[in-house]
């Protein structure tokens, strides 16, 4: 992908990384066929658009920002930054301006608002916004979904299990079981339930459908596989953490961790 440094790239609504300061993403596990790109650069209208992967061809995608965003889109954009920064308290008035200068519905910054919410622990309001951003766009499955896995979430920061459990199991319903996300909290879910065996299945399907944008599973299943002695799928499990994450903080508890179980696995 080419496109001005700090561009983040979503492919197939998995988010691949920012572009480089030498104006490069490289994405090299896509496979053959039509996907559907988005690309957001601060003080920029969002991007979107298809293109075509061939089966052992490499492409080269580039990506042009032409228009400046709505008031609507710059405050939403400045509150996605606030809040990856956890800087809650600011995204959540900048997610409000946002739906405030909205002249449609702006259901990704309500989803994004039921998220900070959540994190500042204001629960019955997340799970508020988070439901009416779900009705709202009943029709886009995908954006339904994320809705209803922020409900589940919510739930499960609070241990209520059982309705974290039905949320998302909806929240898969509405994408024929593709959702990388709810995975996760399904096998986040078990864990805490200690059914280790059902948090492993759905941490492995949150890594078969992430295509290795999510490091951090992996070292969750890692965890859970050492838990449960299976060695040597553990150690191929930290491993590609620690390809995909070198640099990440918990690389370093993790190579401690594998030459452990390399030594036990003798």
């Amino acid at each position: 992908m080419k496109a001005d440094a700090g561009t983040i790239i979503w492919v197939d609504n998995l988010r691949y990384g920012t572009v480089s300061e030498m104006g490069e993403l490289a994405i090299r596990n896509l496979k053959a066929g039509t996907h559907k790109l988005r690309a957001r650069l601060l003080g920029k209208s969002e991007v979107t658009q298809s293109f075509q992967i061939k089966a052992n061809a490499p492409a080269a995608i580039q990506i042009t920002f032409k228009l400046p965003p709505s008031a609507a889109e710059e405050s939403f954009q400045k509150a996605e930054s606030l809040r990856e920064k956890g800087k809650h308290k600011e995204a959540i008035a900048e997610y409000q301006a946002a739906l405030n200068h909205s002249k449609t519905l702006f259901t990704q910054a309500r989803i994004g608002l039921a998220r900070s919410l959540m994190a500042s622990s204001e629960y019955e309001q997340a799970i508020t916004e988070a439901r009416r951003a779900a009705k709202e766009v009943a029709a886009n499955t995908a954006l339904a979904a994320e809705a209803t896995t922020v409900v589940a979430n919510t739930f499960r920061a609070q241990g209520l299990y059982e309705e974290a459990f039905e949320n998302y199991r909806k929240a898969l319903s509405l994408t024929r079981n593709i959702s990388p996300e709810a995975h996760t909290g399904l096998a986040l879910t078990y864990q805490e339930e200690n059914k280790l065996e059902e948090a492993i299945q759905h941490f492995q399907s949150a890594v078969e459908q992430a295509n290795e944008t999510e490091p951090i599973i992996y070292y969750l299943l890692g965890n859970l596989l050492d838990r449960e002695g299976k060695i040597k799928e553990a150690i191929a499990t930290y491993e590609t953490y620690l390809r995909l994450a070198p640099n990440s903080k918990f690389a370093v508890t993790t190579r401690s961790m594998l030459r452990q179980l390399k030594r036990d696995a003798r």
